[in-house]
């Protein structure tokens, strides 16, 4: 039979209705008139849930902003907080030095945009702008942070808008470390209260794309056409003094064009031509990984309250992360030698390979995605270095400090470093002016270097070891060692003593780290009219921010906060298994559209789009609810030899009704074994009769005697994947031959999905 659509009224794929007036998850930003609390500068001792329930009492539903309060409590403004230290400049008049910057990537647009706000002549010079547009495009989203998002604002808060009303936003929900195989949770993490405590946007994700585009776009608007210039690869320079007197610098390009400046900054890249004639021709550092990515159109079934996840393992890791629109973005990285090449088409079968008896929330991702969009690339990253500039010459972003992608902070330090760089040089004119003097640019790039160094080498150190501990990781005992015994030791189930102690010490340390690596730099702001202050539409949609401290603490309420079914999915090894009450069974002729579904690529566009025709969805949700699958029914099912079992299992050992499975009223779900003189097994251990076991996606249970047991699969699926396989069936209006047993084709009731 087909699904039943059993969203609430006004949902929209998977997304909880919204109050009047409040944004939609993962789309468009504020664009009502926004209320501010201003307040001074320092700690702030009224709570983020009573700040946000006095906004609600006093300020109007439509109004996107809401500000910390001081430490006299809040006062509202209908004025916006504006960045008015970044004024649009006259262009008829440059009062600063003429900067030249290679690169045209995040670093350098953002460089370019702060100091044509401050009227500065900019020229910058991109080697392949086509190449920007396709790195956008196939290496999916970006994650931009509190920290970066607000350094945004204050340089430009039109262009920031843009930026963060078209991100998804991943803060506002519940975000950490899970276990590989299991999917249990290690260690969460909550990035929205930092944010909003220190008066900062909520983290988002954005099409790395659309990112350089709004950035491209505002440096145009500010600068004219010309200021980014196609087809140009800066490879050395060289500084002189000039007939005047004064020391300048020129850009040398590849095609023996040279560009005359007061300074040049390298914002290119990893590979930077800059770094390298600056200080040396070093090779960038292999991390030892290789990772495969792809972005799938796929909804897990906490996506109302999880973000990202990363998956941990020993020499092999997983990131999962909600990219908006239905998608979702993953990464699986893999230790190996670097060079490594996949045999055409076999991408997705080797990483079912490396990560297949992980949990489905890892191998769900991987199947969901076409073979044509699973790319691979080797991660590199270059240690620290104390020396970022040299006369009027300086590195920005990853030609100075490129970093490892586990803490999402690679362009996040890039777009700091333009807008402490643009600070510096505007208030160094600004001073030079009033003294009647030329600008000691090369004091000016030294301060910049002192200013960043620490920060930005602090933080490419902590993503070295988020990598380590993402690949290292043991759950238990034995993991690691010489097979046999190790494989001995692991029966037992024994925690490894490198995951107890970490996961006190992650828990002990997190909060801290997170508040300074998102709120670490607002002692930059303090100079700018960039008021702290966060939006009511950056609040959790799917439940109150309260109840962040809950989920923290309690993975099953977080359970319990899922608007998702639970089912039951027999296990390959179940061959004599019947089920008699699945939630779909389809066609041959649903196959093959599924099948056909998969070999068509389904690639992000400019506005967020899918280049896919229709069903765009159905391979992505036809993984999510395996065809087998049974419910846990508000009423319960059994499972046994019976016929009227949920699921019959032929086997011997296995009683007429076996186990039952139910829904508490706790709101968790639970198994009973119910038989007398067999054994049900859950997670390798023996149930005692009688005795409910609660159960957590991903739990395994085992029926049967000892030598023929036969599994099932503890799943959740979200509610909007039934909803929108309704959908599509219904407007396809295809038959799937279902039955019920009884030969009508009607449903049974285990068949109907209920919400």
């Amino acid at each position: 039979m087909r699904p039943v659509a059993s969203t609430p009224a006004g949902a929209v794929n998977g997304t909880v209705p919204q109050q009047a007036g409040a944004q939609n998850l993962c789309h468009s930003g504020p664009s009502l008139r926004p209320c501010a609390l201003r307040h001074a500068w320092g700690p702030s001792n009224v709570s983020v849930s009573r700040l946000h329930a006095q906004l609600h009492r006093r300020a109007q539903p439509a109004h996107p902003l809401v500000a910390l309060a001081g430490n006299n409590g809040a006062v509202l403004d209908d004025a916006p907080p504006q960045a008015q230290s970044f004024p649009i400049p006259d262009k008829s008049v440059s009062r600063g030095p003429r900067v030249l910057i290679a690169g045209g990537g995040i670093g350098g647009l953002v460089l370019a945009l702060a100091l044509l706000k401050k009227g500065f002549d900019i020229q910058i010079f991109e080697r392949d702008l086509t190449a920007i547009r396709g790195e956008g495009k196939y290496r999916g989203p970006i994650q931009v942070q509190s920290n970066a998002l607000a350094a945004l604002e204050a340089i430009d808060r039109e262009t920031a808008e843009k930026i963060m009303g078209a991100g998804c936003i991943t803060g506002d929900r519940v975000n950490g470390l899970c276990d590989g195989v299991t999917g249990k949770w290690y260690v969460k993490f909550d990035t929205y209260h930092p944010a909003v405590e220190n008066g900062l946007p909520v983290t988002r994700v954005i099409s790395r794309q659309l990112l350089q585009e709004y950035l491209a776009e505002a440096v145009r608007r500010l600068g004219g056409e010309d200021t980014i210039l196609n087809d140009c690869h800066v490879v050395n320079f060289e500084e002189k003094v000039d007939e005047t007197g004064r020391k300048r610098v020129w850009a040398l390009l590849e095609d023996g064009r040279r560009f005359e400046g007061d300074l040049l900054i390298g914002a290119d890249g990893i590979r930077s031509k800059v770094r390298k004639v600056l200080i040396g021709d070093r090779a960038a550092n292999y991390s030892q990984y290789t990772c495969y990515t792809g972005i799938s159109d796929f909804t897990p079934p906490d996506i109302d309250t999880v973000g990202y996840r990363v998956f941990l393992g020993n020499g092999r890791y997983f990131v999962s992360s909600d990219v908006g629109g239905g998608k979702m973005q993953w990464y699986g990285f893999h230790k190996e030698p670097a060079g490594g090449s996949d045999t055409p088409g076999r991408k997705k079968e080797r990483l079912l390979r490396i990560f297949g008896d992980w949990t489905d929330m890892v191998t769900d991702l991987i199947k969901a995605t076409p073979e044509e969009d699973v790319l691979r690339r080797d991660i590199y990253d270059r240690p620290p270095v104390f020396t970022w500039t040299r006369g009027l010459v300086a590195l920005l972003g990853d030609s100075a400090h490129a970093m490892q992608p586990n803490l999402g902070q690679g362009g996040c330090m890039a777009i700091e470093d333009g807008y402490q760089l643009a600070l510096d040089l505007s208030e160094a004119v600004e001073r030079s002016q009033r003294a009647g003097r030329p600008v000691d640019v090369e004091a000016v790039l030294k301060g910049y270097q002192n200013k960043r160094l620490l920060r930005a080498s602090t933080i490419h150190g902590l993503a070295g070891m988020a990598a380590i501990m993402a690949s290292t990781y043991k759950a238990y005992l034995g993991e690691g060692l010489w097979a046999p015994l190790g494989n001995w030791l692991q029966q037992f189930k024994v925690p490894h003593p490198g995951r107890v102690g970490g996961y006190f010490a992650m828990n002990a340390t997190m909060p801290a780290v997170l508040s300074w690596v998102l709120g670490g730099n607002t002692r930059a702001f303090r100079t700018t009219d960039r008021l702290p202050f966060c939006r009511i539409s950056d609040k959790p949609k799917a439940f109150d921010d309260t109840e962040f401290p809950k989920f923290m603490r309690d993975d099953f309420a977080l359970l319990r906060a899922a608007r998702a079914h639970w089912l039951l999915v027999p296990h390959e090894n179940a061959v004599n298994a019947s089920v008699n009450a699945s939630f779909s069974s389809f066609s041959e002729d649903d196959e093959a559209d599924m099948q056909a579904d998969e070999s068509t690529s389904c690639l992000l566009t400019g506005d967020g789009n899918c280049e896919r025709d229709e069903p765009t969805h159905l391979y992505g949700l036809r993984v999510a609810l395996p065809d087998n699958a049974v419910e846990i029914c508000p009423e319960g099912v059994h499972i046994g030899s019976d016929a009227s079992c949920a699921i019959t299992l032929g086997e011997s050992g296995v009683a007429a009704q076996h186990a039952r499975f139910a829904k508490g009223q706790d709101g968790d779900y639970y198994v009973t074994h119910v038989a007398d003189g067999s054994k049900t097994w859950h997670n390798g251990r023996v149930l005692q009769a009688n005795v409910p076991t609660r159960l957590a996606p991903g739990d395994e249970l085992e029926f049967g005697s000892q030598g023929s047991r036969r599994s099932v699969r503890v799943k959740m699926v979200h509610v909007s994947v039934l909803d929108q396989l309704a959908e599509y069936y219904n407007r396809s209006g295809t038959s799937n031959g279902s039955s019920n047993g009884n030969g009508s084709g009607q449903a049974s009731s285990r068949e109907m999905a209920t919400a």
